[in-house]
């Protein structure tokens, strides 16, 4: 999710460079494929948008701040106990062809074998940005469903939140849909999950109403008071400040135990002070040795 001046920046560089995932990729090593089996839940792979990749304002093209806005990071501070790093797809560029885009993740997580899929934000774009007309938006949305299907691990997938507060800002008046298609989008996302019973929906839209209403916001039990839940999100009103990317991990941690049922509450950290802490400490330490903090994302052969 980006600003308009800095989409048509990142376009403009994308296109001379003929390729917009290598501008924004991390670099990418060779890592082992491990099969998942059908108790496990590795590998944890992350597909997505700039929410899931990793996004902070003073650094619209990436840098050294930037992986610590990454969901993965937080999703494995969640976990007291993985057997590897979950692996992240997500792509900064994804508003650019969200339909190339999808199909490329979706292509290189289906590779990996995953045990578990996350696309907290991967819809998102599914349903924003410019069409030619506002009719044009279910059939957009489909395409992004259709490429989710293709998937038969547990998948946790984000709802399409109201981000009309960020139009004139992060978003032009022109990638906005109506509330209405909104709703619909919704009604179409539960009405296709209840078929699939691998897929758990994730309610980012009332994470983000909450946020921008700064009222009280309840996860597995845990609640945030009204008054302190505007902060969650970045001054853009779209992107997850740091503390929000804690409390989403335990949003993700919340549907895979109580709606996918591949992980159980003694193996979460449903601390998200305490995320947020071992996220921030790796982030030193990697500061101090150099070390950059990119978790390894298997490259294509």
């Amino acid at each position: 999710m980006k600003s308009a001046p800095l989409r048509c920046l990142l376009a403009v560089l994308t296109i001379a460079l003929a390729n917009a995932a290598t501008i924004w990729a991390e670099e990418r090593v060779v890592a082992p494929v491990v099969p998942a089996t059908a108790s496990s839940f590795e590998p944890l792979v992350v597909i997505g948008a700039s929410a899931s990749a990793g996004f902070i304002m003073s650094e619209p093209f990436g840098g050294p701040k930037t992986s610590q806005y990454r969901l993965s990071r937080y999703l494995d501070a969640a976990l007291l106990h993985k057997g590897r790093n979950a692996v992240s797809l997500a792509t900064a560029p994804f508003f650019l062809n969200p339909d190339e885009q999808g199909k490329q993740q979706i292509d290189h997580a289906l590779e990996l074998q995953p045990g578990t899929v996350v696309g907290v934000d991967f819809l998102f774009w599914f349903c924003y940005g410019r069409t030619q007309a506002e009719a044009d938006r279910p059939k957009r949305f489909e395409n992004g469903l259709a490429l989710l299907e293709r998937l038969k691990c547990p998948v946790v997938v984000g709802d399409i939140p109201d981000a009309s507060t960020a139009v004139g800002g992060m978003l032009s008046r022109a990638e906005m849909p109506a509330l209405e298609t909104i709703a619909a989008a919704n009604r179409r996302l539960a009405e296709w999950a209840s078929s699939h019973p691998n897929v758990a929906v994730l309610s980012l839209s009332n994470f983000m109403k909450c946020c921008h209403a700064d009222r009280s916001l309840t996860v597995h039990g845990q609640t945030w008071a009204e008054g302190e839940t505007r902060k969650l999100l970045q001054s853009d009103r779209l992107h997850p400040a740091r503390h929000g990317c804690a409390i989403l991990a335990l949003a993700v941690m919340d549907a895979l135990t109580a709606q996918a049922r591949v992980l159980s509450d003694p193996e979460v950290r449903w601390d998200a002070n305490e995320i947020y802490r071992q996220v921030t400490d790796a982030a030193n330490v990697e500061a101090k040795t150099g070390n950059g903090g990119s978790p390894p994302v298997p490259a294509r052969p």
